[in-house]
């Protein structure tokens, strides 16, 4: 009977999933008529747009994966949803590093937005895949970051909103990968005690 109920809330939850992403991907719409109109940033708004429309486009195939998904038989749902939980985080990972990367990279304070990821994985996951996404979290911020600060890649400065580009000042880039890296396993580490408790008071009223 747990294991039932285990399986309903994650697959109910990939719903939950595929619709904040909708809300996510206009709401980067938002972000850029304001940013450009407001802010006044010189920012690559094309590639931002690409970004948003491709977050839809792959959100309807989520979507119909997710549709698909139930028809399949009982005993075959939990598995399925599962690693479809984990690629949905490991794509929105993806996608918000390209997101930040287009807009300010380690100087765009929406970079802690990572840690919603990491709360929803260590409520949905595994410990073990908990940290996996973490770790991945972590390497996306921390190879973004390197690559801007060394010129591999250009670094776009949120310009009259920070005043100076902080991506090539090495204290600054060092002190927020720090703070980043420990608010990111922290969270998964008090995310995934707070769960597993639950977890085990939930089978306990079940049974």
């Amino acid at each position: 009977a747990f294991r039932t109920f285990i399986e309903e809330e994650l697959f109910g939850r990939l719903r939950w999933f595929i619709t904040l992403r909708w809300l996510a991907a206009v709401g980067v719409f938002f972000v850029i008529i304001f940013a450009s109109s407001v802010l006044k940033c010189k920012l690559p708004y094309f590639q931002l747009s690409v970004s948003a429309l491709l977050i839809l486009a792959c959100n309807s195939l989520f979507l119909l994966y997710q549709m698909s998904l139930s028809r399949k038989e009982p005993q075959d749902i939990f598995r399925s949803s599962r690693r479809f939980a984990n690629v949905q985080i490991s794509i929105d990972l993806l996608f918000l590093a390209v997101l930040i990367h287009f807009s300010g990279g380690i100087e765009n304070p929406f970079m802690f937005y990572f840690i919603f990821h990491m709360i929803l994985a260590s409520i949905l996951l595994s410990v073990r895949e908990s940290y996996l996404q973490a770790t991945l979290a972590v390497l996306l911020f921390t190879l973004l970051a390197g690559f801007e600060y060394f010129k591999v890649i250009p670094h776009y400065c949120l310009g009259s909103f920070i005043g100076t580009d902080l991506s090539a000042n090495g204290g600054y880039l060092l002190g927020v990968m720090f703070v980043f890296t420990t608010t990111v396993y922290l969270s998964v580490y008090m995310t995934t005690s707070v769960s597993r408790k639950l977890r085990v008071r939930s089978r306990e009223l079940i049974m």
